[in-house]
Parts: structure tokens; C-alpha cells; sequence
């Protein structure tokens, strides 16, 4: 009769169920931008999107910030060159994060890679501290490792995926 989905990786799966199938589909930032506004003291905030298509998911986290909490944030987005399939060859930022606390933001993290490539760019970049937050913790194979020895300092996701016995004990992941 209805279809409730959180953060669909691609919103045109709306499409996919009849007219007579309505489809919601809820949006997980809220529960983020309430996280980082209120148990996190962010200076200079930088939200950002690991890639364009979730620059607009960014930009509603920095307003909701700044609507809800009065938080002042930038945005900004990471370009990946890809050599192939699953092979990031290069990572450039457009926009600054300098001595800024950043809040990479996306849909799912699943193996991790690429975040904990980000994390370690936007460092590089001159962040002051690094943050995540996804919907979904898919957290497969070396996922958790991945994050440990990252330089992210909390990687927050909400629980549409429950934790698994070893990434629940990761003080990194909330």
C-alpha cells in the first residue's frame, strides 16, 4: 500500500512503484545536524560532500544548522578522478576547510574507503578536526580497521543498519 524508505541512494527509485504506490522518503540529517549541534562544539564548520551528487544533501545540513541552531557553516565537495571501477586515482577539494571541523556527509558508508581517503585529504587540506555522518552503516570487510586507524575523530550514523558485534566497540562510530 505504501513504501517508507531512509535517504534512498537515488531518489528516482520513487519512481519505480506505480501511481497507486506512494512512496516517503525520510530524510536522516536531521538526526545528524541534531548530533553535531548539540554534542559536538564545532568551530569554523565545513560540511562536505564526498561527491557531487550529494551537494544538495550538504547544503540541507548546513541550513538546517543554521535555521535550527543559528551554526554558521561553509560547503564544500570533493571531485574523485577514478582510473577504473573502484580505484580512486585523485581526490581535489572545491571550496576551503581550512581550520575548519568538517562534517563529511553522505548516504551510506560502506567499506570506507573513500571516507577514510577524504578524511585524510581534508587534513591534508588543513581541517582542524574531521568528522562523518551517514544514514546508513553498512561498515562490510575492512570498514571498521578502516576507521580506527583514520583520521576521523567520530563517524555517526542513525540505526537503519543495527551495528555488528565488532564495529559497536569501534569508539569512533556512534
Amino acid at each position: 500500500d505504501r513504501v517508507i524508505a531512509v535517504d534512498l541512494h537515488c531518489g528516482q527509485i520513487q519512481g519505480f512503484f506505480g501511481p497507486r504506490v506512494p512512496v516517503d522518503n525520510l530524510a536522516g540529517g536531521p538526526v545528524g545536524v541534531e548530533h553535531f549541534a548539540t554534542n559536538v562544539q564545532l568551530v569554523n564548520p565545513c560540511i562536505v560532500s564526498p561527491d557531487a551528487g550529494g551537494v544538495y544533501r550538504a547544503k540541507k545540513f548546513r541550513d538546517r544548522l543554521d535555521y535550527n541552531y543559528d551554526i554558521d557553516a561553509s560547503v564544500a565537495m570533493i571531485i574523485k578522478q577514478r582510473r577504473k571501477a573502484g580505484v580512486i586515482a585523485q581526490m581535489d577539494l572545491v571550496g576551503s576547510v581550512k581550520d575548519a571541523d568538517v562534517v563529511i556527509l553522505d548516504d551510506m558508508i560502506d567499506s570506507a574507503g573513500t571516507l577514510c581517503k577524504a578524511a585524510a585529504q581534508i587534513k591534508k587540506y588543513g581541517a582542524r578536526r574531521v568528522f562523518a555522518f551517514a544514514s546508513h552503516g553498512i561498515f562490510s570487510g575492512p570498514a571498521n580497521e578502516r576507521i580506527k586507524d583514520s583520521a576521523l575523530e567520530q563517524v555517526v550514523v542513525i540505526n537503519s543498519i543495527p551495528l555488528n558485534e565488532h564495529t559497536s566497540k569501534n569508539p569512533k562510530i556512534l
